[in-house]
């Protein structure tokens, strides 16, 4: 992904505030809008001041960036999110271990959570580590090769229901979601990222995280380690 040119709007759903930040590049805010859902109106519930919140504010961005709001990526605080840790393990038997292996043993992983959480959706998946030959990393190289190797997977899911209703709301608006993120995930496992929850979220977005298994594809100028995985199945 090009952070130079390319234009990112992150919404930020809390119990206690609302933020919209709309990034060209991880260090240019063109625009921002923070603000407590007690003081929008205590009077409604979280539900309508979401609704509320976009329709006063979506236009505003459409016309700062003078362009459509096509995408937007979600940051959710709720504890609905299931974290979902999981390994695998390959033994080469006497043949080494390459990258088409582990792209394989990344899919058979994935397809056994889904499989075993037919009522969520997987919104982030990510390698924590990669045990390689009893030796332990956290990355490797493009162009390894190995006669043992694991993985361990983090898996964060949320359940349709909800994903559902995010949906719904932002489709109102000729929206749809790109990517969610899990606001206490981003905590947890990137306390070194200095910023907000917005700002989190676009420094992963942008920064194109190398142990990263992306769930949807796209075209970008720098491709990660894991980019192209679900092209390749798909």
């Amino acid at each position: 992904m090009s952070s130079k040119t390319s234009i990112e709007t992150f919404f930020y759903i809390g119990h206690e505030k609302l933020s919209l930040y709309v990034f060209d590049g991880i260090n240019k805010k063109i625009f921002v809008k923070e603000i407590s859902i007690n003081n929008f109106n205590k009077k409604k519930n979280l539900n309508n001041s979401i609704d509320e919140f976009l329709r006063d504010n979506i236009i505003k961005i459409e016309k700062k960036i003078n362009k459509f709001v096509n995408d937007i990526n979600l940051i959710i605080s709720d504890t609905n999110f299931v974290l979902i840790q999981a390994s695998i393990k390959k033994n080469g038997k006497g043949d080494k271990i390459y990258k088409k292996d582990l792209n394989y043993m990344l899919f058979d992983l994935k397809q056994q959570i889904k499989e075993n959480n037919m009522d969520k959706t997987i919104t982030y998946m990510r390698i924590n580590n990669f045990i390689v030959d009893n030796k332990k990393y956290l990355s490797i190289n493009d162009n390894f090769e190995c006669s043992e190797l694991s993985l361990h997977v983090d898996f964060t899911c949320l359940s349709n229901e909800i994903i559902d209703n995010f949906s719904q709301k932002i489709k109102k608006y000729q929206i749809r979601i790109d990517k969610i993120f899990s606001a206490e995930y981003l905590k947890e496992n990137f306390e070194n990222y200095s910023g907000n929850e917005c700002q989190i979220a676009a420094k992963l977005k942008y920064e194109n995280d190398e142990n990263e298994v992306h769930l949807i594809s796209k075209t970008i100028e720098k491709r990660g380690f894991f980019e192209s995985f679900f092209k390749f199945f798909n």
